[in-house]
């Protein structure tokens, strides 16, 4: 009875961890896509750039100009978003 109950035990935590760790550099980008929503919409697309970072990936999220801007550079400030392993944004930081 015992050892059923700690097999029961163990696929549990198993199945419980198992997503957790499961975050990958496609996941966390995707996390990024969904939150930045309409400002990477349109014309020109966003630039998503991924790294772990003290066991959280930091997606820096690169938005591009409008199409009646004059100035030289492809993109219009970023940001980057902090995600756990579990895929939710702990943190932002936004930038020019």
């Amino acid at each position: 009875m015992n050892v059923a109950r700690a097999i029961a035990t163990a696929a549990a935590l198993a199945a419980w961890a198992g997503p957790a760790a499961a975050l990958d550099r496609a996941k966390a980008i995707e996390v990024a896509k969904k939150e930045a929503g309409e400002k990477c919409a349109g014309d020109a697309a966003c630039t998503f750039t991924a790294k772990v970072e003290e066991g959280k990936w930091h997606v820096r999220v690169d938005f591009p100009k409008g199409a009646a801007s004059k100035s030289k550079t492809k993109f219009h400030g970023h940001t980057i978003y902090i995600i756990n392993q579990m895929g939710r944004i702990v943190g932002r930081v936004e930038g020019k």
